[in-house]
């Protein structure tokens, strides 16, 4: 298991989490997965998949039109984060959490 450094948890916090539950696809050298993603925030995510990319990896996550690039900086079980190379805007964000919450709504 890995550990985050000082500086994400910094960016952790700096970068209010919302836990959602949305089907996405990710991108990267070992090609195409789908996952759960399971919390966004304007620095990251974090997301489900069997077997999940491993630490350092570059991905590509695809949800509906957004492609949003970022590396992974934790693997734990099948669940993993990922840091996006730059951060989201906050209508972008909200977007994903209310069709997340629509989604589990239904």
């Amino acid at each position: 298991m890995a550990f985050a450094s000082e500086q994400q948890q910094a960016d952790a916090r700096r970068h209010g989490r919302h836990r959602i539950m949305l089907a996405a696809t990710f991108f990267s050298v070992h090609g195409e997965a789908n996952g759960v993603l399971l919390d966004v925030s304007q620095g990251g995510a974090m997301l489900s998949a069997s077997p999940p990319p491993p630490v350092g990896c570059r991905l590509l996550l695809e949800r509906q039109n957004l492609e949003i690039p970022g590396i992974v900086r934790w693997v734990e079980g099948n669940r993993f984060g990922v840091q996006f190379e730059e951060p989201l805007s906050e209508p972008i964000v909200m977007a994903l959490v209310s069709k997340g919450s629509q989604h589990n709504a239904n």
